[in-house]
């Protein structure tokens, strides 16, 4: 089985008819290392969870675009729920162990 971390394979990040330097980039994209590094970060929230406003404010230095684009992938993988609150107008995700925890929440 393909791990879940690995990077995805260039070729479906970008389109035929993209510019070369478009491809290139995909080429070196390392998107399984921002899964992953996303996944952490949602996983060190614990309970309280964790926004993409958040972290985005916090790893100003990564692109805004790299960070944001990670919970949608790990949430159709399994690994992360949106249980429906929002904390500053964003939606608050969690690891998905905290799934059954909407009582505690509230």
């Amino acid at each position: 089985m393909k791990d879940l971390f690995d990077d995805t394979p260039f070729h479906t990040l970008s389109r035929s008819n993209d510019p070369q330097t478009s491809k290139d980039a995909a080429a070196i994209a390392p998107t399984g290392k921002m899964r992953m590094f996303v996944y952490d970060l949602i996983k060190e929230a614990g309970i309280k969870g964790i926004t993409t406003k958040e972290m985005t404010k916090r790893y100003r230095d990564i692109s805004h675009s790299s960070i944001t684009s990670r919970p949608n992938e790990l949430e159709k993988l399994g690994l992360v729920v949106y249980l429906g609150d929002k904390r500053d107008g964003a939606r608050v995700i969690r690891d998905s162990s905290y799934k059954n925890s909407m009582m505690e929440i509230t």
